[in-house]
């Protein structure tokens, strides 16, 4: 099973450990890695009845992290006088240049799986109560795809940790000034769930326009939000928790009525 996902590979030759043994600390490691980060532990271990295509999306991301940590160490060997390369009489030690090539393709693989998984986790049962789940329902960006709104294309994980935090940031000043907490909660939910109507999708990919224009360095759009707030005012079924929110009130300042017997003066 290993072996369908790695490439090039060489069978080993009778006395030589395979592969699975000299990695298997480093899948181990990159099981834990992939469900403390994404899965939780009881969808893991339950992970033959779930969707073939997260299984496999889930099987891939772990054998591509594994490769990324135990890549640099595959071809050394502890000797009494030090660290020596493994080479052989048909098949020499790769460079340095190749075995970075080599770790790059395996984080792309890896970033690539972690996309597809959670594009795929929001439809298997009970995974959006988890601990996991609320770390990617937090922002409208469940999904590393964020990076490549931003234009990194290259170790996307790593940028993706430090771009949520910033969009969280910023969604959070758009809430208070223009689409009230109480609504941006109820769609980031819908939009990791897959659940948005074809208005609140309008809406939800305006505010992710902007949000990204943010983190490239550009000011916030008071005009083309107050746009956004507009189409969301004049649809009160759909957009019912930003109506009765407290930053509704600000597009809707109270109305002053000049009286006769208003003290002070009058026209």
């Amino acid at each position: 099973m290993l072996m369908r996902y790695v490439p090039h590979s060489i069978k080993p030759v009778a006395g030589e450990n395979p592969l699975f043994d000299k990695i298997e600390v480093h899948l181990e490691s990159a099981e834990s890695w992939v469900e403390q980060n994404f899965t939780g532990s009881e969808l893991l271990n339950d992970i033959d009845a779930l969707n073939p295509a997260l299984v496999d999306a889930l099987r891939l991301l772990v054998v591509a992290d594994a490769l990324d940590r135990a890549v640099p160490s595959l071809d050394l060997v502890l000797t009494p006088n030090g660290f020596g390369v493994v080479n052989t009489n048909t098949v020499a030690a790769a460079s340095k240049q190749r075995v970075d090539r080599l770790i790059g393709s395996m984080r792309e693989l890896r970033d690539g799986a972690i996309e597809q998984a959670l594009s795929l986790l929001p439809g298997e049962e009970d995974w959006a109560e988890t601990p996991q789940a609320h770390y990617f329902a937090t922002t409208l960006f469940p999904n590393i795809d964020l990076c490549s709104l931003c234009g990194h294309n290259s170790g996307r994980w790593e940028k993706y940790v430090e771009l949520r935090s910033r969009a969280v940031g910023i969604e959070l000043t758009l809430a208070e000034d223009y689409f009230s907490p109480e609504l941006m909660s109820e769609l980031r939910l819908l939009n990791l769930l897959g659940s948005l109507s074809a208005e609140q999708q309008r809406v939800v990919q305006a505010i992710r326009s902007q949000v990204v224009e943010v983190l490239q360095g550009n000011p916030i759009n008071g005009n083309r939000m107050r746009d956004v707030v507009n189409f969301i005012r004049y649809r009160p079924g759909t957009f019912r928790l930003w109506h009765i929110s407290d930053t509704a009130k600000l597009f809707s300042p109270p109305k002053f009525e000049n009286k006769k017997d208003s003290k002070g003066y009058w026209f």
